[in-house]
This record gives structure tokens, C-alpha cells and sequence, in this order.
């Protein structure tokens, strides 16, 4: 019911952000998505080229590990899509020939957001709010159940807690 009201309830910028984070074919979605997002930053940032490649490998590393995780869960549990349970649901992007939880943009979006954060501390508001929408655009396409955002956002965060006890602890950041 969930699935069927978002979609039937779906807004214009609701619509736009399913098919800003639909990315299209072939393309590197989601993890392309986040380092197009971390590359101005890093950029901008004054890093030398080790600190800029140490950026995307942290940001990279997450993400790796993000899709590992989220990838286990989905065949651990293999929980069909909405539109499986009610086919009178109309997804607005192709269905993913995988199971639904738990939400691969949501659990990639979230490691990336933790780390960028943690990178560019000043900017981790925005960060959040990408995450936010990159999740909700797959209940909004019609493809995902709330607990599978929910439950991404949690995997994606724990995902990346890995990765930022490694970048906390390499030495790179002590002045």
C-alpha cells in the first residue's frame, strides 16, 4: 500500500528525482553517481594528488563494501519486489532483476554520505540530503518498500563505519 500510494500520489519533483537518480543506461549508478557528487569537492579542496586519490579510495572503498553488504542481504532474505506482490503497481523505471532488500541506492548513498561527511564536514548536511533523495527516489519509481530505504540507510552507515575507522586511524588526517 505503501509502494502504490507513492506512486499513484507521485509529484513532478518527485518525478524528476526518480529519473535524476535513474542516472540512465549504462551508466555507473549509484557509486558513478556519488564520486560525479565527491569530485568537485575534492577538487576544490587544495588536497595534494596522494590526498585526492586517498579521497576517492576511501569514498570507493565504502561504496565497494556497501554493495557487497546490500547484495548479501538481498539474496540472504530475496524479498520480491512490490510490484511482484501487486502487479496493478506501475514502477517508472525498468525493474531490477534482483531482489528489493535491501535498497541498493540507499545503501550506497548513505556510506558515501557518512564518508563525505567526514571529508568535508561543512558540507554533510547536503550530503544527507542527497542520500535522502537518491532513497526516496526508489519508492517513488516503484520499486521499493519503506523498509528496504530504511533499512539501507542503517547498512550503508554501518558499512561505512569500517571504512572511517580506517581513515581515522592511517595517519592521514594528524596535522
Amino acid at each position: 500500500a505503501w509502494v502504490k500510494s507513492a506512486v499513484q500520489t507521485r509529484t513532478r519533483d518527485q518525478l524528476s528525482t526518480v529519473y535524476k537518480w535513474a542516472d540512465g543506461a549504462s551508466s555507473p549508478t549509484p557509486p558513478g553517481h556519488w564520486n560525479l557528487i565527491a569530485a568537485p569537492y575534492i577538487a576544490g579542496a587544495g588536497f595534494s594528488e596522494v590526498r585526492k586519490a586517498r579521497a576517492f579510495a576511501l569514498l570507493n572503498m565504502a561504496e565497494h563494501d556497501a554493495a557487497v553488504s546490500c547484495w548479501d542481504a538481498k539474496y540472504a532474505y530475496f524479498v520480491p519486489r512490490a510490484v511482484q506482490v501487486d502487479p496493478t503497481i506501475k514502477t517508472l523505471i525498468p525493474l531490477p532483476n534482483f531482489p528489493t532488500y535491501t535498497s541498493g541506492h540507499s545503501t550506497f548513498s548513505a556510506a558515501a554520505t557518512d564518508i563525505l561527511s567526514y571529508l568535508f564536514p561543512s558540507s554533510a548536511s547536503y550530503f544527507a540530503s542527497q542520500r535522502d533523495e537518491a532513497a526516496a527516489s526508489r519508492l517513488y519509481a516503484g520499486i521499493h518498500f519503506p523498509i528496504d530505504i530504511d533499512a539501507g540507510i542503517t547498512e550503508g552507515s554501518n558499512v561505512a563505519s569500517y571504512t572511517l575507522k580506517f581513515a581515522q586511524s592511517d595517519g592521514a588526517d594528524a596535522s
